[in-house]
């Protein structure tokens, strides 16, 4: 398995969970990216209080944050883990997602003849370079675990075989079946923050194909934050984005004119943000998040501008523009009585908590054995 980010790692937890209680599956851990990054929380700490220890690590340098600076990380990153692969002499290699860091680990198993095993293909998430990633990782990959069924037809209009695609649900529900509930002083003890009843949880990444500059994008969800007077914020700072930068500096800027409302979490890891993402009064931002987990748990979501543009809907979530005006008007209506009922009776839409063991199940039983040469499925349109 590999992994490079906090998120990243949370949500292949049920997985490695589900290959412990396998006699046939031996999970080896990849680690990269900002898990070995001091600049950015250096969460490989996280892994390790599991009870993991890494089978190999690739850093890269994760200097700055703009477009040459990603690429030059993924050329490490590539480098690295064809390293890692030939010499842990791998059956196949598991990626989660849509990051640039995953499509460099997926790159440098090609030409190694190493089958990919992909989950959370079939997204769409129009305002990121992730969706161009995400749809890379697709064609390179033998095997694909989807988050829902119609993200599974999206992978067969790409010509992946049926019989290689498997909708199993997301691994982020598996998450939240494992831990539960939390109230807000639950929450409180977990995270170590002072989180009273009536918070929001906010999470914001840059647009990384918006028109907006990441500092013009922070200053109009905050512009649209700042309305929010009467109950205390819980924000999460954004992955290693481009762009991240100048919303961190924004965002503790932010923080330090509101210090009796405002708390700022590097990461909470995946107990400490299921316990506050069950605990809070809404879910607010841009994370997938807000479009996965949150609904699962009858959280409202105001989403925030096109970062998740195209992925699947539930009626508790409140579209709006990247605007003060309309982030302040969608936060006082997700917060109305009337709307959270709404959220708390919408259907679940990526599964049931079972996803970890449906993909253990289904990897017992797979021959590795030229997985890696995949066929294309052309399409009838007789």
């Amino acid at each position: 398995m590999f992994t490079a980010t906090r998120a990243e790692y949370g949500l292949l937890r049920p997985v490695l969970t589900a290959f412990d209680k396998s006699e046939t599956i031996r999970p080896l851990l990849i680690v990269s990216g900002a898990h070995l990054s001091q600049r950015h929380g250096a969460t490989l700490k996280e892994i390790e209080a599991d009870g993991r220890t890494p089978a190999a690590r690739v850093p890269s340098p994760m200097a700055g944050d703009e477009g040459l600076s990603a690429a030059l990380d993924m050329a490490e990153t590539l480098a690295g883990c064809a390293r890692a692969y030939a010499e842990l002499d791998l059956d196949a290699i598991m990626i989660l997602g849509d990051r640039t860091e995953a499509l460099a680990a997926a790159a440098a198993a090609v030409p190694l003849g190493l089958p990919i095993l992909h989950l959370e293909g079939g997204h769409r998430t129009e305002g990121a370079v992730d969706d161009a990633v995400r749809h890379a990782i697709t064609k390179l990959a033998a095997l694909h675990f989807t988050a829902a069924e119609p993200y599974r037809r999206r992978l067969l209009q790409m010509g992946e075989a049926p019989e290689r695609v498997f909708t199993v649900g997301s691994t982020g529900i598996d998450n939240l079946t494992a831990f539960g509930r939390s109230t807000p002083a639950e929450a409180s003890a977990i995270t170590g923050l002072d989180l009273p009843p009536g918070f929001l949880l906010v999470t914001f990444h840059p647009e990384t194909l918006g028109s907006l500059s990441p500092r013009a994008q922070i200053e109009a969800f905050l512009g649209g934050l700042a309305h929010v007077e009467d109950r205390v914020v819980l924000i999460t700072l954004p992955n290693a984005d481009a762009g991240a930068d100048e919303i961190r500096k924004a965002i503790f800027d932010f923080a330090a004119a509101r210090p009796d409302q405002i708390r700022v979490a590097e990461s909470l890891g995946a107990r400490g943000y299921a316990a506050a993402l069950t605990a809070c009064a809404a879910v607010v931002g841009n994370s997938s998040s807000g479009l996965i987990e949150a609904p699962a748990v009858g959280a409202p979501v105001v989403n925030v501008g096109d970062r998740q543009a195209g992925r699947l809907r539930s009626p508790g979530v409140i579209d709006c523009a990247l605007e003060p005006g309309a982030v302040a008007e969608a936060i006082a209506r997700a917060l109305t009585p009337e709307f959270q009922t709404q959220a708390r009776i919408q259907p679940a839409t990526f599964g049931d908590g079972q996803a970890g063991t449906r993909i253990a199940a289904i990897l017992e039983t797979t021959d590795f054995t030229g997985l890696a040469r995949k066929p294309f499925i052309d399409l009838d349109f007789s």
